[in-house]
């Protein structure tokens, strides 16, 4: 799989944006209407559902920026907040790259109406731990063309963690070059996000080494995409198949507390993302979005003043 290109990355920068999530409602027919987009064709090219077989300028970051705001992003992965507030309508738009979703809230009324029906995202869930509505996690391959409506009055929110590119068997024999900074004896673990909802962690377990067991960790999703394992393991951790077609790729959940010790008995180093809920949002997003995600607040108002023009 290709490395972004330097394009969107900038393009990423300036529009703050990715992805659309899935809605409770889904219309049965393609959008209509829709003008085919001409241009590069360079992230991911090749077929769907390994790939994706549209021009670039489709992709969320570009064609849905006001719902898809880019808050990290490297040679490897980007993690995308997504944020349908009440009542907009977000543009039609694509995800050229496998990713796992980290969702701490419901989903509220919308509609998600798909280009192609028969053709729009395979994935696979990871249900709650017992007693837990969330956080809960999704695996999914690239998405074609398709766009929300949010019907509700509350926000259709979570995150979206991209794979620009899939480590697989990969990892045994590039580690060291991937990630450097973990070649440090003592370097395992570094803070890539943080503000007051979330926590972004990458973590690196060389092999015959373990991390400390951890007693304060929040909530949490794991990303994995590497040949090394899937990470964490044990009482209060559940961790879904690897999604069909892709080898490595495949998320997990873990209650407070619960992220740890990892230890690496194998020949490849254990790399994930952890992604740590310091707050979970649940039914309270419903009454305290406005206060919790005051950027989504302002979007919201000015959206109401004026409308965008749908792009389909």
């Amino acid at each position: 799989m290709r490395a972004i290109s330097k394009a969107l990355i900038a393009t990423a920068a300036l529009a703050g944006a990715i992805s659309c999530g899935v809605s409770q409602a889904q219309t049965p027919t393609a959008a209509q209407g829709y003008k085919t987009v001409q241009g590069p064709h360079t992230l991911n090219p090749g077929d769907w559902p390994g790939h994706y077989p549209f021009a670039d300028e489709t992709e969320a970051a570009v064609a849905a920026p006001e719902v898809h705001h880019v808050r990290y992003i490297d040679s490897h992965v980007r993690l995308v907040e997504v944020g349908y507030f009440p009542g907009v309508q977000g543009n039609m738009h694509g995800h050229p790259f496998p990713s796992v979703f980290a969702i701490d809230s419901p989903v509220p009324k919308a509609t998600n109406t798909p280009l192609d029906p028969a053709r729009n995202m395979v994935s696979v869930l990871n249900a709650p731990l017992d007693g837990v509505n969330w956080p809960v996690c999704r695996a999914a391959s690239p998405q074609l063309l398709h766009h929300e409506t949010n019907q509700d009055t509350f926000p259709h929110h979570f995150y979206r963690l991209e794979f620009l590119r899939i480590d697989g068997d990969g990892l045994k024999d590039h580690w060291k070059a991937w990630y450097p900074w973990a070649t440090s004896k003592l370097a395992r673990d570094r803070v890539l996000y943080e503000d007051d909802h979330v926590r972004m962690v990458e973590v690196l377990v060389k092999s015959g080494e373990a991390l400390k067991p951890v007693t304060d960790r929040y909530p949490s999703v794991f990303a994995f995409d590497g040949a090394g394992g899937l990470g964490p393991a044990g009482k209060g951790v559940r961790t879904s198949p690897p999604l069909e077609g892709f080898k490595a790729l495949g998320c997990g959940t873990a209650s407070k507390g619960a992220a740890g010790p990892v230890s690496n008995n194998g020949a490849t180093p254990i790399h994930y993302y952890r992604i740590d809920f310091k707050r979970i949002d649940g039914d309270g997003i419903k009454d305290h979005w406005r206060e919790w995600y005051p950027w989504m607040a302002t979007l919201k108002d000015e959206y109401d003043r004026s409308p965008n023009i749908p792009n389909f």
